[in-house]
């Protein structure tokens, strides 16, 4: 199976595109982002993607001879990233390899083996390519999947991805390593806390989550009990400077709260517009402060009009046997 496989392998992630057509919602939603934000574009993600796997699964080159159909396997490590993709000339698909290869011949492995082809790039693209050679085809209903390896108390997360150009939707299933993620029914709450809430009914796997991200963050722990709403009030950008400043930008709430009514176990939205009216009054002397404000204010220059035409983030999610089903919606202007 695929994902024992990956999981065997310690990958950190892997995205499958079903046949030559599967990246096509993909590129509708970055064709959109692209408008806003250049680096997000088909353009640009395919011309990163040429020169880590040598083919460019939004818009195939022809002289890799891909088959129509067939998944295309685009894996992730730490240090490298790999492919495997199914082909219908395997001698063209040699000679586009042997002209990738001579390019950058010291960071980058690749193969044809029968009918298919396997490239890699990076630190460990040698070992990272015997990994991805191992790998069965993977078969799903659907034109993409991600999967993503998970950290403690995580296993990890396999999610069904509907792209097009008004917005990405991802729905699947989270997998904790001993206990439930989710429980019961989330508390009502919510309205009017912009630019983020979140209100949660959590096992013990998804308590653990919530304590380890308020510590990641600097925050103190949320308070006891499995039915909570964590509110981000605002973001006060005079207290930005270097990393350890965060938590004292951030303004959140969280306070428990009984369960609500039958319902979803976890409710989360993120207003990016919002986030992005905070950030607009950051100032080049406010980016002197310290590196991590400077870092902020030189991202929210280059992708403000990304923040201002998507969102909010959604998230929902019930419990599901040994696992969370989630679903994740990004809609985009």
């Amino acid at each position: 199976m695929l994902l024992a496989l990956i999981l065997a392998a310690q990958l950190d992630g892997a995205l499958v595109l079903d046949g030559r057509s599967g990246a096509g919602g993909l590129g509708a939603f970055l064709t959109t982002a692209g408008t806003h934000a250049r680096s997000f574009s088909p353009g640009a993600v395919g011309g990163m993607l040429r020169e880590m796997v040598g083919v460019d699964l939004l818009d195939e080159q022809p002289q890799w001879s891909l088959a129509k159909h067939g998944a295309r396997t685009l894996v992730i490590s730490r240090k490298s990233v790999g492919l495997s993709a199914p082909v219908t000339n395997a001698a063209r698909a040699r000679a586009a390899l042997k002209a990738w290869l001579r390019a950058a011949p010291n960071d980058r492995a690749g193969r044809v083996s029968g009918k298919t082809l396997f490239t890699s790039s990076g630190r460990e693209a040698a070992a990272l390519l015997k990994t991805v050679a191992r790998l069965k085809p993977f078969r799903a209903s659907g034109p993409a999947w991600l999967w993503v390896k998970g950290r403690p108390p995580l296993k990890d997360a396999t999610f069904k991805l509907d792209a097009s150009s008004s917005g990405l939707v991802a729905r699947g299933l989270v997998t904790p390593l001993r206990d439930a993620i989710l429980a019961g029914n989330a508390p009502s709450g919510c309205e009017g806390a912009p630019p983020g809430c979140l209100r949660a009914n959590l096992g013990p796997s998804g308590r653990e989550l919530l304590v380890l991200a308020f510590a990641h963050i600097g925050l103190q722990p949320p308070p006891e009990g499995p039915s909570l709403i964590a509110r981000l009030l605002g973001i006060d950008v005079q207290e930005l400077s270097d990393a350890r400043s965060l938590p004292r930008a951030l303004r959140v709430t969280a306070t428990a709260e009984p369960p609500g009514p039958p319902g979803p176990a976890v409710v989360g939205q993120f207003d990016l517009a919002d986030v992005d009216r905070e950030l607009a009054r950051l100032s080049p002397i406010d980016a002197m402060r310290g590196s991590f404000v400077a870092s902020v204010y030189a991202a929210h220059l280059i992708y403000s009009p990304l923040l201002r035409n998507a969102g909010p983030l959604a998230l929902t999610g019930t419990p599901a046997k040994n696992a969370a089903e989630i679903e994740i919606r990004l809609p985009i202007r």
